[in-house]
C-alpha cells in the first residue's frame, strides 16, 4: 500500500497544475500563463463562467510567438486538451466583452504534464503492473475533479436563477398586495362620495 502512494505521489508530482477562480472586471483583459519546456507536453484547459450577465465571456488561447490555437466569443465553458509543438510560453486570456457592464466570476485549470503515449503505457504496464494501476487511479481522479467541477457550476448558476425567481416573486406579491389595498381604499372612497351625493340631494 506504501508502494502504490509513493507511486500515485511521484506521478502527480509531473503535473503543473493551477486551479484559480477569477473575477473579470468590465471590458477587463485577464491573462494567465504556462511554460512548456519540452515539445510534447500536454497542456489541459478548462474554464466555467460561475457569476454575472449571461455566465459567458471571449477567451483567446496563444502559443509561442502570438500564435491563435482556440479562440471563442460569449462561451459558458470550455475544456481543451492539446500538445505543445513549441517550447516556450502558452497564454490563456480572459476579455469580458464590450457588450457587458457586469464583472463576471471565472474559474479556470490549466495543468502541463508529459504526454503519455500508448506505447509508454504499455511498457510501464509490463514493467510494473502497480504504476499501471497508479496511472489508471490518477486519470479516474482526474475525470472526477472534472465532473466535479461541472456540477458545482450548474449549481451556482441554479442557485442563481433561484434566488433571482425569489426575488421577482417577492415584488410581484408585494406589489399585488399594494394594488389590492389601493383598489379597496379606492371602493370606500367612491362608496363614502356615492352616500354623500345623496344626502346632499335630499
Amino acid at each position: 500500500m506504501l508502494k502504490k502512494l509513493v507511486f500515485l505521489f511521484a506521478l502527480l508530482a509531473l503535473a503543473n497544475a493551477v486551479t484559480l477562480r477569477k473575477w473579470i472586471a468590465s471590458h477587463e483583459k485577464a491573462c494567465y500563463f504556462a511554460w512548456a519546456d519540452t515539445p510534447g507536453k500536454k497542456i489541459s484547459f478548462y474554464f466555467a463562467v460561475q457569476q454575472g450577465g449571461h455566465y459567458d465571456i471571449d477567451y483567446e488561447v496563444e502559443g509561442p510567438n502570438n500564435r491563435m490555437l482556440f479562440k471563442g466569443d460569449a462561451e459558458r465553458e470550455g475544456d481543451f486538451i492539446f500538445t505543445a509543438t513549441q517550447v516556450g510560453e502558452y497564454a490563456f486570456c480572459f476579455k469580458n466583452g464590450l457588450a457587458t457592464f457586469t464583472d463576471k466570476l471565472v474559474e479556470f485549470d490549466i495543468m502541463v504534464e508529459d504526454e503519455a503515449r500508448p506505447e509508454e503505457i504499455a511498457k510501464r504496464a509490463k514493467r510494473d503492473e502497480v504504476m499501471g494501476s497508479v496511472i489508471t487511479i490518477a486519470s479516474d481522479l482526474h475525470q472526477i475533479t472534472k465532473f466535479m467541477k461541472y456540477f458545482r457550476t450548474r449549481e451556482n448558476r441554479n442557485f442563481a436563477t433561484v434566488t433571482s425567481t425569489e426575488s421577482r416573486v417577492w415584488w410581484f406579491s408585494a406589489l399585488e398586495s399594494l394594488c389590492v389595498v389601493l383598489v379597496a381604499v379606492i371602493q370606500v372612497y367612491a362608496i363614502q362620495a356615492l352616500f354623500t351625493a345623496k344626502r346632499t340631494r335630499l
